[in-house]
């Protein structure tokens, strides 16, 4: 990145959440910031500086910016001339757009000239939009289930018209071929090129050393989006394995899931991080997953760079098949799927040797794609393409 001009570019990283327990939801869009952050903040010979820059969050006037992941939080202000001097006295020079919400627009049209490199993770066009609203939690059928609504994002069509009059480039990348195919319906937009911009997955697992009883685990928050309700059934069928629960709920209330008449065999940990976190997947046979719906998800791969095989109903860019086993599409409640569940997770847990050669193969395919280095190389080419 050619900084000879300047000390440093000033990276304003936009998102809804950050990974942050004081700041709201735990997520992979917050979790994706995060690790860029922790990237540039630990390799300060890139000459790359990092601000975080809220979504929705809002905060008190004259009140300090939050510290997270060693970074600058800078929360909105209901005063939007305040927000607007206090945006622009940062000097950004490039935007890292996590996805794309409309409640960034706002952000976008204070910074008209400056660079935007939209990441996309989880675009929802029209059909998965449909699949995502047959959730239903069971014995709940006729209530609507929170957190289901996708967001409308087509704004972002007209940020990028706006963008083109005033010669602001705005760049597309992605973490998956898979996903070039729904920018158009998710966002209104059709861009000329999509780059690969991998995932940085830094987990480090000192030793694969698997536990002596068979553990098996569920890494995501309980909504009802990820339908956990799932994992709890799926473990009723295997009373000599351990399930262990890695998330919180983000929802209360009608409409929101919560664990009830949990077999003896299920421990919920909560949100849990670090090396704790890397020792219970690096521990686990497998990662179990009952989504509705997934981009190319974080958990995924941090379960394959610990060499834990995959169990799921998704299967973004085929990873689940490669490196584990996908036993189909199931929408609504999923409780259809659990006679698959209960197939694939014996043949799991009882063959060895296909356990481990997935593992293995899994995380050969991490390190040598997902990695800081590839997505450090990426990034410089982008920036040069944004003229930054």
């Amino acid at each position: 990145m050619d900084n000879s001009q300047k000390n440093s570019l000033k990276l304003g990283i936009i998102c809804n959440e950050f990974f942050a327990l004081s700041q709201g939801r735990m997520g992979g869009f917050g979790r994706a910031a995060s690790l860029v952050a922790e990237c540039f903040n630990n390799h300060p010979e890139l000459g790359i500086e990092v601000v975080f820059l809220a979504g929705e969050g809002y905060g008190e006037p004259n009140q300090p910016n939050p510290i997270i992941h060693d970074t600058p939080l800078i929360l909105r202000q209901r005063n939007k001339l305040a927000y607007a001097l206090r945006i622009w006295q940062e000097k950004i020079d490039l935007i890292l757009s996590i996805d794309y919400r409309s409640n960034y627009r706002p952000l976008f049209l204070l910074l008209p000239r400056t660079p935007i490199i939209v990441w996309v993770r989880d675009p929802h066009p029209p059909e998965d939009i449909v699949k995502i609203n047959t959730v239903r939690i069971p014995g709940q059928e006729n209530i609507q289930p929170q957190g289901l609504k996708s967001a409308d994002c087509t704004s972002l069509a007209g940020v990028f018209k706006t963008s083109k009059f005033l010669k602001r480039q705005v760049l597309f990348a992605t973490v998956s071929p898979f996903l070039k195919a729904k920018i158009e319906g998710t966002y209104g937009v059709q861009p000329k090129e999509v780059t690969i911009l991998p995932n940085i997955i830094n987990l480090e697992p000192r030793e694969i050393r698997k536990s002596a009883k068979p553990t098996v685990i569920f890494l995501a928050r309980l909504d009802p989006y990820k339908r956990p309700w799932l994992f709890v059934e799926l473990a009723r069928h295997f009373s000599d394995v351990d399930f262990l629960v890695l998330g919180k709920s983000h929802f209360q209330g009608k409409g929101a899931w919560q664990p009830m008449n949990l077999p003896e065999n299920i421990q919920l940990m909560g949100h849990v991080g670090g090396e704790e976190k890397t020792q219970i997947i690096t521990s686990a046979w497998v990662l179990v997953n009952t989504s509705i719906h997934e981009g190319l998800a974080i958990s995924f791969q941090e379960a394959l760079q610990c060499e834990t095989p995959l169990l799921s109903c998704v299967n973004p860019e085929n990873v689940v098949s490669e490196f584990g086993i996908y036993v189909g599409r199931y929408d609504g409640s999923g409780m259809e799927g659990i006679p698959k569940f209960v197939e694939g997770l014996k043949t799991l847990l009882e063959n060895h040797e296909l356990r481990t050669k997935l593992g293995k193969e899994g995380r050969k395919w991490v390190t040598k794609t997902h990695n800081q280095d590839n997505f450090k190389k990426v990034f410089s080419d982008l920036c040069k393409k944004a003229k930054v």
